[in-house]
């Protein structure tokens, strides 16, 4: 059962199931390839696992496309440590979307971490109403911590 969807352009967004997780893992994928400062160290395969096991894992689907987005939320902290969106369904409302119905999941206002080259999120982060925090790390591998209140 959809948690939120967009009839006109096709997708719905919904708890993951075992089902989309070769999907989850292929938008990963995709997405992290257009951040070349993480080409030289690849994700931990573990890591994502981990958080899909124990965490609340959102999926933006399309019948014909299958999983185009996901984000992924810890709803007892509001943490939200993974929000990826293929780059031909962005700039339709999955991501604000995704975000939407985390906020609504979580206890606590929404937080992340992003990295402080990464400028197209944060500028999409900050025209929806998020805060940027305190820088986290050092300037040359730093993160930016926002959040949503």
């Amino acid at each position: 059962m959809p948690l939120k969807a967009h009839d006109s352009a096709g997708w719905e967004i919904r708890p993951h199931t075992r089902e989309d997780r070769d999907g989850i893992r292929a938008v990963y994928h995709e997405c992290l390839t257009e951040f070349p400062w993480h080409l030289g160290s690849m994700p931990d395969p573990d890591r994502l696992e981990y958080a899909l096991r124990y965490t609340t894992t959102l999926v933006a689907c399309e019948k014909s496309a299958g999983v185009v987005g996901f984000s992924i939320l810890n709803s007892e902290t509001g943490y939200l440590s993974h929000l990826f969106v293929l780059p031909d369904w962005r700039f339709c409302g999955i991501g604000s979307g995704l975000m939407q119905v985390g906020k609504v999941l979580s206890i606590k206002p929404l937080c992340m971490e992003l990295d402080l080259r990464n400028f197209s999120a944060r500028s999409a982060c900050a025209a929806i109403g998020w805060r940027e925090m305190a820088p986290q790390g050092t300037e040359a591998a730093g993160h930016i911590r926002l959040i949503l209140e």
